[in-house]
């Protein structure tokens, strides 16, 4: 049988091969070099119809099989007919859905067939008109040649230029032109062979359309195909039973004969299938990939097709994958060049086909622009990708091009809470029809994971790492993709590119423990598939899930081809010429052109600079000086010079300007010159009292970036008691604008920053607080103003971010609190306060020399923190939320738990000269200050991916990162200490003594200025003060007795309980926590102050750091002298109300202001510290540092103005008594009054402060209140409730009274005025309230914004006795307790006290993951390790941020590893060990199966496990536990029906098991405890369990937290003596 193939392709090669057989003879014209090899070549071109006809008759052909689409649409097939030839392919009439688009469109409308709408004219005008309107409204569409363009004709345009050059190149060409609009989705190719009556689609495949990888660049013929389509298949059903009979209808109406190929290209997104276009021929490449998965004889099928006897075929198809790769010349689809020699080596395993070849003697050349088709078949995807890029390797030809990412190597799984477990689902559907009052019927929330690398690694990782059977719902490989196309409306959302994601990092970090793949990535979204919505409100729920500042919605369908970021290195560093010579308008464009922070004044600086130095600066340079004297960096406002002007009308105003005399009079005492500026009356007070010699404790240094005093610390150690000398730093700070756009991130690096100033210092940062100020957060979600977001949502997503970092880096928060105001609609006040110790010995304050390096320590640099510093300087505007969310980070807090870990070595501490973090201004800034002299080399800077800008290394700020200087000398013993503590650090720069900064991308210099111009901090800036008038607000004099008023102010936000606000952050990690935030009874009264033991690296501290704070905005509003005058007293009467004395107390303050646009705005900030310093200039307390941001403006809305006083001082820790009413005395007030202009006589407040602080430490006052902006009844009210009734009489009940005191006393005292005593009920003014309203106002008014949980009582459980060892048969001197410290871990240091108290030996093992040769010498340490101890713990934290999706996945998969698990084995059995997870330890444990199996596996859905709390938040509290077994090593000796009050802190700490496996646990005694009422949901209340044998325990509560002085607050805190059992186990003694 003779065939003859007409065309020269890869195609024609492929159908040549399927159809050759020893019976037949094949012939092509004109084929190419590959075909020869098969058949024959004859030379007539493919178009050459008549010399075909010709060939076929004289050749006695019996089948033609026509390729291309040209001799088809010239009618080849109606004149092989005319001739009696048979041949295969469309008739002339047919080939009419090839040479013209606008007939298809028409057609696919007639026949309603899902196309894209369209416009086709002949009318330039008219086609450039609809273009444009289209390309405003879509941001893209398609221009489409109407004819024949070899699949090169179609046009992709999002701009007004490429338009009208698109619109002209066609119209020279066609003269028709079509006009789409641009569909989004995936593209689908799908090959049908039809006969007119029947239509058969063959396997779906994948073409690749564009020159470059991830589908960028222009189109060409394809680059690459696969089949099948693995994301297509879902849609094949539909498709023929919707679009292909269709489209069979209307061939037969319209009486089309086709017979022949139909390639049809489908585009299909969320909202449908949409046909594209038709081609009337094979697909090339696609027809080389379908081919390889159809088992019937091509041959047949063609001739069935033509002969019209598709009826009688039955398609047969194989299940392999198969993938074509296309090797094409360089230069290719534009210009490239031919006739270049191809190599072919001998080991090549794929088929090749030739697309683009000719044969010149021996020789086989290039022809075209397509060379090569490589095409492999396997049984899966990644052995055909594999085989293909293995073999393009082993074909070579000069400028031989290919892309790299052909082939579905990425996979996508979605994984979902069960829905008996779906609690994050059902509270966000309560929320969005509570919020915005939609009636949602149903939500389900999915994780979705695009992971490129082999199916094999992902069926590894699927249930140890991107799941957990117990409780998820997988979809992976073809199941994601059915699950995929069933979701009816649904909403994808994604962090934006270069935001830190840290469920990537976790997978990424996870999976390196399992699989070995260093091309391994990951791309995570949140998919939330909606039931019964319109589209009107699925538009309201995107919005209301989607911030625009650091997320996007995704599309729900098209997998990406590839993950990788290959980024080129980008050296552009633009020069401004001419800039010298600019004029003042020009300076003012260019300003406003780069959207600059500084001012004019600044610029014309600048200029002039470069004017001297003979040339024109470039981008970096202008960038470096906008950083550097951005009001964030440099305190502009506050350095502003101030011409003062009084209006003094008021007896207020009077005592204003008589605090500005005393002012003056200060300045006169020390010789100040310079004029008045706002940073002299906040510093003016410290000068004062160091030039009298007051002021001894104050370290002074060029280097310090946070409040830092000497303190006497009392250690007790060893049976004695020791003074040593401690620095203690202290420090605040505001994320104001990152917050306000973006809660979450911009909340948690609000901590991170404030934690890194005292640690950069090599201090231990161990307690924080956290202020935040917002306006209505029950406000209506519809009454939420343009530009803003909803202030609950602003608040609720910021306190996750904050206590998410502190918790997650194990830091403890001693004191939460909001203020309510409606300034603060125009910007939120997020503002963070820190202290942190270290003993003075290990901290040195050198000046740097030359020769010195510069070590980067931490996180890398990426684009999300371009412009932190000057962003913050900016006012918010309605664009900020779409605009700069490159101003906002998202923090990764276990990476800085890992900087503290070091800095806390002393001898780290002591290699260390000087020290700045990276926060905002980045290299510039953070190196830029560590000496006046300075060689940066910016290509030496570590970044997450290349493609950054030297500017742009310049100025991005990097969390969790800091600049340090050392010596040369000592650089290798430095970095050998940064990887044990698992860092990275990259030596960056050398101090010189040149006084530059000169900035180098290897031998290129790309920015170069002098430290003397730097430092200027931009020019001098000069403001009049019109300072306002003010009267004494009415709420300081006035006074109101009604009792029953106080139903209604209860439920007022300021005056509710913040209880399930402040349970979200972790109060008692460190181990140090001497008052609880929340104490009493019931864990209901706040604390005032925040206290800690100063932590030790030895012993025990006995003096403690206090924290506390004032500030009232109401008051601040009204009066702002009085505002920051009454919050110095505030925070000063706080500190005294717990024990504090007056010594040392220092404090720092937060200004946040609205923009400083006229001189009667700067009068609030002037007002404010005016009053602030008439107190403590008084007390001679002086302030010692600050912060200030001066841009809460937006609109014409501004915040009130604030100053918040922070007060610090240290203390003996027997001295601490606690807010809380104990109802053990009686109820007194000593009060300092009032006078007409508002204040207080300071003197007599200083004899109140001295005879309370006499009278506490007498053991008179029991519990003392500092009475706040509530007011008396709400102070009492909230430190009674849960504890006890009161009955009082007074005739103040709610106006503030500062400076005055609620005591809790014994004795009478002439000072204390008896207001009234404690009783069962509340009785007000001799009025009894109804004390169930009150509890349920106050405790829930707030639980739509931050929602409870529900307490589940516990259901007696009774274990079966077992017999068990309880003393080890490997005793010893000292048992070796093992702790591992992982990426994540926070509570080691806990641990380790713990079990030292004990009597343990104790070694901390860090687990380092920088690399797999990290991994490889961690785990070989980790058995080492096990195999030499007695005790394994694994102590709590959040392994990786509890990422990805699961608590303890990555210390799960550490004890999954097979060394280690026989490790494990071995100290259990070998060294008779024991085993302790707490916690996060817990969770591993129990994931691993270790616990309830005693034996390492992956989990099934039957297995026990612990997963998110019911209430889908973090919960930190104590609860009530017993113990229900005291037969093991851990419980020896425990009291059964003792009630045991212990610390908890998790998200995570549900435990889930079945009734079988319960009964199996108790019938083995292996109920280890549970609580009396559980906060998280627990099963059967359980909290604790052990292994069969008792060895190994597993608990949620942090026993290890409890110690003695700690939570004076907390009632009957007791812990059982777990860690005291264990260590007696081994004792020889015990």
């Amino acid at each position: 049988m003779n065939i003859l193939i007409i065309g020269s392709g890869g195609r024609e090669h492929a159908l040549g091969k399927r159809i050759a057989s020893a019976d037949r003879k094949v012939f092509f014209a004109p084929g190419n070099a590959g075909t020869s090899n098969i058949g024959k070549n004859v030379d007539i071109r493919a178009n050459d119809i008549s010399k075909l006809v010709d060939f076929a008759k004289s050749n006695q052909i019996d089948y033609t099989i026509v390729g291309p689409e040209l001799p088809l649409c010239q009618g080849i097939v109606d004149e092989f007919k005319k001739n009696n030839l048979k041949i295969f392919g469309v008739s002339k009439q047919a080939s009419k859905f090839e040479s013209s688009k606008s007939f298809t469109k028409r057609f696919l409308d007639k026949y309603d067939i899902n196309t894209a709408d369209y416009l086709s004219t002949s009318d330039k005008k008219e086609a450039f008109a609809y273009a444009k309107d289209l390309l405003e409204k879509d941001k893209k569409l398609v221009l489409k040649r109407d004819g024949l363009a070899e699949g090169k004709g179609v046009y992709i345009v999002d701009n007004i230029s490429d338009l009208k050059d698109n619109i002209e190149d066609i119209f020279s060409k066609d003269g028709l032109i079509l006009i789409e609009e641009y569909i989004e989705g995936f593209e689908m190719s799908l090959l049908c062979l039809t006969d007119s009556k029947t239509i058969i689609p063959l396997p779906t495949s994948k073409d690749h359309k564009k020159i470059y990888d991830k589908d960028l660049g222009p189109n060409t013929g394809g680059m690459g195909t696969y089949a099948p389509n693995i994301e297509a298949e879902a849609y094949k059903d539909y498709i023929k039973e919707n679009t292909l009979s269709r489209i069979i209808e209307g061939f037969n109406r319209e009486d089309i004969d086709y017979r022949g190929v139909l390639f049809i290209g489908f585009m299909i997104n969320e909202a449908g299938i949409y046909v594209l276009e038709f081609n009337v021929r094979f697909g090339d490449p696609e027809t080389q990939v379908v081919l390889e998965l159809i088992d019937n004889d091509i041959l047949d099928l063609l001739m069935a097709t033509s002969e019209a006897k598709l009826k009688n075929v039955d398609l047969v198809v194989n299940d392999n994958k198969s993938v074509c790769l296309v090797l094409a010349s360089e230069g290719y689809p534009i210009s490239y060049e031919a006739n270049k020699e191809i190599e072919f080596k001998d080991n090549i395993k794929s088929t090749i086909y030739h697309a683009g070849t000719k044969k010149e003697k021996d020789k086989v050349l290039t022809s075209s622009g397509r060379v090569l088709n490589i095409l492999a078949s396997a049984s899966d995807f990644d052995n055909a990708i594999k085989q293909v890029y293995e073999d393009a390797e082993n074909i070579n030809f000069s400028g031989k091009y290919y892309r790299k990412d052909i082939g579905p190597s990425v996979k996508r799984i979605y994984v979902r809470k069960k829905d008996s477990y779906d609690f994050e689902s059902q509270n966000l559907k309560k929320k969005i029809n509570n919020t915005l009052d939609i009636d949602l019927s149903d939500i389900r929330i999915y994780k979705r994971y695009d992971i490129e690398t082999s199916q094999e690694n992902i069926e590894k990782i699927l249930y140890t790492v991107l799941a957990e059977a117990p409780v998820d719902e997988v979809y992976a490989f073809d199941e994601a993709i059915k699950l995929q196309a069933s979701l009816n409306k649904a909403i994808v959302s994604q962090y934006l590119p270069g935001q830190f994601n840290p469920r990537e990092k976790g997978i990424i970090d996870t999976a390196s423990l399992i699989i070995d793949d260093s091309d391994f990535n990951v791309s995570a979204s949140t998919v939330y598939e909606l039931s019964d919505v319109s589209n009107q409100d699925l538009e309201k729920i995107e919005e209301f899930l989607i911030n625009p500042v650091d997320s996007q919605k995704v599309s729900l369908i098209g997998i990406p081809t590839t993950l990788k970021t290959d980024h080129d290195k980008n050296l552009e560093n633009i020069t401004y010429h001419g800039f010298r010579e600019y004029d003042d308008n020009q300076l003012n464009n260019f300003l406003e052109n780069n959207s600059m922070a500084m001012n004019l004044d600044d610029i014309r600086m600048i200029r002039d600079y470069f004017k001297k130095e003979n040339r024109d600066p470039n981008e970096t340079e202008i960038k470096v000086l906008d950083t550097y004297w951005s009001d964030h960096c440099r305190h502009t406002t506050f350095n502003t010079y101030l011409d003062i002007e009084f209006d003094t009308q008021t007896l207020l105003d009077r005592t204003i300007r008589d605090s500005f005399e005393k002012y003056l009079k200060m300045r006169k005492a020390l010789d100040i010159k310079e004029p008045i500026n706002l940073m002299n009356f906040a510093t003016i007070l410290t000068k004062y009292m160091k030039s009298n010699n007051n002021f001894d404790d104050l370290e002074v240094s060029s280097e310090i970036n946070a409040c830092s005093i000497y303190t006497k610390v009392r250690i007790f150690k060893d049976g004695k008691e020791s003074l040593e000398d401690y620095l203690l730093m202290f420090k605040n700070e505001t994320h104001n604008h990152p917050t306000e756009i973006e809660p979450f991130g911009g909340a948690s690096t609000c901590l991170g920053g404030a934690i890194r100033d005292p640690l950069s210092g090599r201090a231990y940062v161990y307690q924080a607080m956290r202020l935040s100020g917002a306006a209505d957060i029950k406000e209506a979600y519809k009454d939420t103003i343009e530009g803003k977001l909803p202030q609950a949502k602003i608040s609720h997503e910021a306190a996750l971010g904050y206590s998410s970092y502190g918790n997650q880096i194990g830091l403890a928060t001693g004191l939460v609190d909001e203020f309510y105001h409606d300034g603060y609609k125009a910007k939120r006040l997020e503002c963070g306060a820190v202290i942190a110790a270290a003993p003075a010995k290990n901290v040195r304050r050198l000046d740097p020399k030359a020769g010195d390096i510069v070590i980067l320590l931490g996180g890398r640099t990426g684009r999300d923190g371009i412009g932190g510093a000057t962003g913050s300087s900016k006012s918010h505007k309605i664009s900020s939320i779409e605009t700069e969310s490159a101003q906002v980070q998202k923090g990764n807090a276990p990476e800085e738990r890992k900087i503290q870990r070091l800095f806390r070595n002393p001898n780290v501490a002591k290699l260390i000269k000087k020290c700045n973090d990276f926060g905002a201004g980045g290299v510039a800034v953070a190196i830029g200050e560590l000496a006046d002299g300075i060689d940066i080399y910016l290509d030496k800077v570590p970044l997450k991916y290349e493609g950054l800008k030297p500017s742009e290394i310049a100025i991005s700020e990097s969390q969790e990162r800091m600049a340090l200087v050392i010596d040369k000398n000592d650089k290798e013993v430095f970095m050998e200490y940064a990887k044990e503590e698992n860092l990275e650090a990259t030596e960056v720069a050398q101090i010189t003594a040149d006084n530059t900064m000169t900035m180098y991308y290897k031998d290129q210099v790309i920015a170069k200025l002098s430290y003397d111009f730097i430092n200027r901090n931009g020019a001098d800036r000069y403001q009049k003060v019109e300072v306002v008038s003010e009267n004494t607000p009415d709420r300081l004099l006035k006074k109101d007795d009604d009792p029953i008023k106080f139903y209604d102010k209860l439920s007022s936000l300021d005056l509710s309980s913040k209880k399930n606000l402040i349970e979200m952050f972790d109060s008692t990690i460190g181990k140090n926590t001497v008052l609880n935030p929340l104490g009493g009874h019931k864990l209901l009264n706040p604390s005032q102050v925040m206290v800690a033991r100063i932590p030790v690296d030895e012993g025990v501290a006995k003096t403690v750091s206090l924290m506390s704070y004032g500030f009232d905005p109401k008051l601040s509003s009204d009066s702002q002298y009085l505002g920051g005058y009454y919050a110095v007293v505030e925070s000063i009467s706080k500190l005294i109300a717990i024990g504090s004395d007056l010594n040392q107390i220092r404090l720092s303050f937060q200004e946040f202001y609205e923009k400083m646009d006229d001189s009667k705005a700067w009068s609030k900030p002037l007002k404010s510290l005016i009053g602030a310093f008439e107190v403590t200039n008084h007390f001679m307390i002086p302030p010692i540092g600050g912060k200030d941001s001066m841009s809460g403006s937006f609109e014409d809305m501004k915040v009130p103005p604030t100053l918040i006083s922070f007060a610090v001082t240290s203390e003996d820790i027997e001295n601490i008594i606690t807010n809380d009413l104990k109802g053990q005395g009686k109820i007194g007030l000593i009060k300092t009054e009032y006078k007409k202009d508002g204040t207080l006589d300071l003197d007599n407040l200083k004899e109140n402060y001295n005879e309370l602080i006499k009278d506490i430490r007498a053991g008179n006052v029991i519990s003392a209140i500092a009475l706040s902006r509530k007011g008396l009844l709400a102070d009492i009210y909230e430190q009674a409730v849960g504890n006890t009734g009161f009955t009082i009489e007074y005739d103040n009940l709610y106006n503030p009274m500062f400076g005055s005191f609620v005591v809790e006393y014994k004795k009478e005292r002439d000072f204390i005025e008896d207001i009234g005593h404690f009783s069962k009920d509340i009785v007000i003014n001799n009025i009894k309230m109804d004390q169930d309203i009150l509890f349920d106002t106050y405790i829930h008014s707030l639980d739509e914004v931050f929602p409870g949980y529900e307490e589940l009582g516990y259901e007696k459980l009774k274990n079966k006795k077992v017999n068990r060892k309880l003393k080890s048969d490997k005793l010893v001197e000292k048992p070796r307790v093992l702790i591992l410290a992982a990426p994540g871990t926070n509570c080691e240091w806990d641990t380790q006290k713990t079990f030292q108290d004990a009597g343990a030996d104790t070694k901390i093992l860090v687990f380092r993951n920088q690399n797999q040769n990290d991994i490889k010498e961690s785990l070989d340490n980790l058995e080492k390790e096990l195999k030499n101890s007695q005790i394994f713990v694994i102590p709590g934290g959040f392994s990786l941020g509890d990422e990805p999706d699961g608590s303890a996945k990555f210390l799960a998969n550490i004890l999954r590893n097979e060394k280690i698990s026989q490790a494990l084995e071995y100290l259990l059995k070998k060294n008779d060990g024991l085993i302790l997870g707490i916690c996060n330890g817990f969770q591993a444990l129990v994931k691993t199966g270790l616990l309830a199996n005693e034996r390492i596996l992956v989990a099934d859905e039957n297995s026990p496990t612990l997963t998110n709390n019911i209430s889908s938040r973090h919960i930190a509290t104590f609860v009530n536990t017993k113990t229900l077994t005291n037969n093991s090593p851990w419980s020896k000796g425990f009291d059964l029906d003792k009630t045991y009050r212990i610390p908890i802190s998790h998200g995570e700490g549900r435990f889930i098991v079945s009734e079988d496996k319960l009964n199996e646990l108790l019938e083995n005694d292996q109920i280890f405890s549970v609580y009396e009422s559980a906060p998280n949901g627990s099963n059967y209340n359980i909290e604790g369990i052990i292994s069969k044998d008792g060895k190994i325990l597993g608990r949620m509560g942090h026993a290890e937290r409890i110690d003695k002085d700690l939570f004076k607050n907390i009632y009957d805190v007791e812990a059982e003596d777990i860690f005291e059992n264990a260590v007696n186990y081994f004792r020889k003694d015990k």
